[in-house]
């Protein structure tokens, strides 16, 4: 199918100098270096009496500097969701989207430098949102707890409003949905349900309408998180429930009209409770957060297929609780969330991971959830 773009640059320009002023047109350039702060890295607090998007500068060696908080408007759940995506980057840098399960919302920020600002605060359209998605100018979020997915336009000046007509429902009820995210080329939305052990996919038309979901049975059970690959790739982690040393990842082929195809079914890490994936930008490596065993595993990926390349690529500490992870915009860095810190590893061109540090989140709970990196 066609996807038809939906860029606004010159538009945006002039909505961000006239509702930030001349400040707002001076922020730096995605992938400049300013005063050695090269990106920046976030995190949501998901506290139950009043949300915050975590925001710390990024330096050139990968490491993190001190955290500043920027309230949502909206609540978290105080636990944890089972999901990945509770925070969502925009391509340009500029506009962070945050969930708010507890008061079923959704959040939107302007970046200003690695500073933000709140540009609106709106219904989800259904109950306890748990991931967001966002292509260009149109948003999805992912209701666990309605089992559907509502679409969104964002405006110019950072404004949300709903799809009209762009509401679908999951497979049914009680599904356990993780997850929702377009593909790299944002013609397509997948989705995974961890209690039916399915994998759903949506095309997505020129309006940002969604077509019927396809619905695909996963290889092995509890489909939680995924990423895209570069060619054309689905790449889910299979959690198998938690079970000791079972969990296992698999990749599909996406064969247009939203139809997928199993190419690696089930592929085993020897680790426990797979959850959390990313893909490199070259669509070479994916990494798996596993968050029972407390370490990493990396999976090689080409021409559709996944392979484990190492099966504990680093460790994040006994009792850490991997779970988010994020990639900066070159995948230099890999950044992972866990309990008491975030932890900073450097990519290396075999996929290789080398540990840089572990910054502590001070006064951030252990159920924050999300992690984006620019």
């Amino acid at each position: 199918m066609t996807h038809t773009p939906r860029k606004h640059a010159s538009r945006l320009s002039l909505a961000l100098f006239a509702a930030f002023g001349t400040a707002a047109l001076a922020v730096p350039v995605v992938g400049a270096t300013v005063g050695g702060i090269d990106g920046a890295v976030f995190t949501l607090t998901n506290n139950i009496g009043g949300n915050e998007v975590v925001v710390f500068d990024r330096f050139a060696d990968g490491s993190l500097g001190a955290q500043r908080r920027y309230s949502t408007r909206g609540t978290g759940t105080g636990g944890g969701l089972g999901n990945q995506g509770a925070l969502a980057l925009s391509d340009s840098g500029r506009w962070l989207l945050a969930v708010n399960p507890g008061s079923n919302s959704v959040s939107v920020f302007l970046s200003v430098g690695n500073y933000l600002y709140r540009t609106d605060t709106e219904a989800s359209g259904g109950n306890t949102p748990v991931s967001v998605t966002i292509e260009d100018d149109v948003v999805y979020v992912l209701n666990a707890g309605s089992d559907n997915v509502q679409g969104f336009r964002l405006s110019i000046y950072g404004t949300l409003a709903p799809i009209a007509g762009s509401r679908r429902s999951l497979s049914g009820t009680g599904t356990g949905a993780a997850q929702v995210e377009f593909n790299r080329d944002g013609d397509l939305l997948a989705v995974t349900e961890k209690a039916t052990n399915r994998v759903l996919t949506f095309a997505v038309d020129g309006d940002g309408l969604l077509g019927q979901a396809r619905i695909q049975d996963s290889p092995s059970p509890t489909p939680f998180g995924f990423a895209f690959g570069r060619r054309d790739q689905l790449l889910v982690s299979e959690a198998v429930g938690g079970a000791a040393g079972a969990s296992t990842l698999s990749s599909y082929r996406l064969n247009g009209d939203a139809n997928v195809e199993v190419v690696s079914a089930a592929v085993p890490s020897g680790q426990s409770a797979a959850c959390w994936v990313v893909a490199t930008r070259d669509g070479r490596f994916a990494y798996v957060s596993n968050t029972a065993s407390g370490n990493l595993s990396t999976y090689g990926v080409g021409n559709g297929a996944a392979t484990l390349a190492t099966a504990i690529a680093a460790t994040t500490g006994a009792g850490s609780g991997p779970t988010d992870m994020a990639l900066d915009r070159n995948s230099r860095f890999l950044y992972v969330l866990n309990n008491t810190t975030i932890g900073a590893f450097r990519v290396g061109a075999d996929g290789a991971l080398t540990w840089v540090e572990d910054q502590p989140l001070l006064g951030v709970p252990a159920f924050a959830t999300g992690l984006v990196a620019r």
